[in-house]
């Protein structure tokens, strides 16, 4: 009975801080060999960073592959810039920056949440599945 009922209540924390994080985006895209330096042609080193390259080539310079998708967010300099302080790879997605960065994985796909939790952008990076 006490293991039902830790049970729920597990599961009650998790939803309550859930429902703390609204969805304000998700979106795809490729991370080509362009978003993985800088607009100054330096060498990028974290799947996050690339991440915020990628959107600054899709909002700022047009640099838009066939899979990256639009956001409602990020076309924004001052948003694109707060990418790097609020990002983080999800739980088991580790591997990306192995396979973004070897030259293995050409054009990764990501797939990036983008959440208000509690009135801090987070964002969320995984590898997009299929």
């Amino acid at each position: 009975m006490k293991s039902l009922i830790l049970n729920c209540m597990a599961i009650i924390a998790l939803t309550g801080s859930a429902a703390a994080q609204d969805v304000m985006a998700i979106y795809d895209a490729r991370l080509d060999p362009h978003d993985l330096v800088n607009s100054s042609g330096q060498p990028l080193g974290s799947v996050c960073a690339a991440v915020q390259q990628d959107r600054a080539n899709y909002h700022r310079f047009k640099k838009r592959g066939q899979v990256d998708d639009p956001d409602p967010i990020f076309a924004d300099k001052t948003m694109r810039a707060r990418i790097a302080g609020s990002c983080a790879i999800m739980p088991g997605h580790e591997h990306l920056r192995k396979a973004v960065f070897s030259g293995i994985g050409y054009g990764i796909i990501v797939r990036v949440q983008v959440l208000n939790d509690a009135g801090t952008l987070k964002v969320l990076v995984s590898e997009r599945a299929g």
